[in-house]
């Protein structure tokens, strides 16, 4: 699934839906969705070599992680 699919995906299952490009190499999110107020870090893929940063990335933003794979 590419970004453009899961972001409608998420849309129609009642989320908001933000999108951009993530730098390279980091742990920024492929996409951002929000949900009765609670923020979603969207990612396309699961590393877990990256997992404890994408956790801490996620709670300095006060978001919680969701793997769309």
């Amino acid at each position: 699934m590419n970004v453009s699919e899961c972001a409608e995906q998420l849309r129609s299952s009642g989320f908001e839906v933000y999108t951009w490009r993530p730098h390279e190499g980091t742990v920024e999110p492929d996409l951002v969705a929000k949900r009765y107020g609670q923020l979603f870090n969207v990612y396309l893929s699961f590393d877990e070599t990256k997992k404890k940063e994408i956790v801490s990335f996620a709670k300095a933003h006060n978001t919680h992680v969701l793997y769309v794979v």
